[in-house]
C-alpha cells in the first residue's frame, strides 16, 4: 500500500478481531501502538487472518488493538501491510523446524 506510513484512532466499539484458521488470505503488517498512558509497542510482519483478500488500514488499525486486548491503545500507525495467501510465507514454524 503506498499512501503508508498513516495514524488511525481504531473505534472502541469496532467489532472484535476473531482468528479464522480457514482463511485463505492474511494480512502481513508493521505497526506501532501508542498507548494513552505511555509507551508504545512495535511489530513487524506481525499477520492476522483476514475474511476476503484485502482489509483497509483502519479496519487493520483495529483488529491490531483488538488481537492484542490492548486496553490502553491510543493511535496506531500502520507503517506497512500486505495480503498474502496462507501458506506462501514464512509465519508459524521456526527456522530451525524447517
Amino acid at each position: 500500500m503506498s499512501n503508508l506510513p498513516r495514524t488511525f484512532h481504531p473505534d472502541p466499539e469496532a467489532e472484535p478481531y476473531r482468528v479464522n484458521q480457514q482463511s485463505v488470505y492474511r494480512v502481513k503488517s508493521d505497526f506501532r501502538v501508542d498507548f494513552t498512558n505511555g509507551g508504545y509497542v512495535e511489530a513487524k510482519d506481525f499477520i492476522l487472518d483476514i475474511e476476503g483478500d484485502s482489509v483497509s488500514p483502519e479496519r487493520l488499525a483495529e483488529m491490531i488493538v483488538s488481537s492484542m486486548n490492548l486496553l490502553r491503545a491510543g493511535p496506531v500507525t500502520i507503517f506497512a501491510m500486505k495480503t498474502v495467501r496462507r501458506g506462501e510465507h514464512q509465519d508459524a514454524t521456526p527456522a530451525h523446524l524447517r
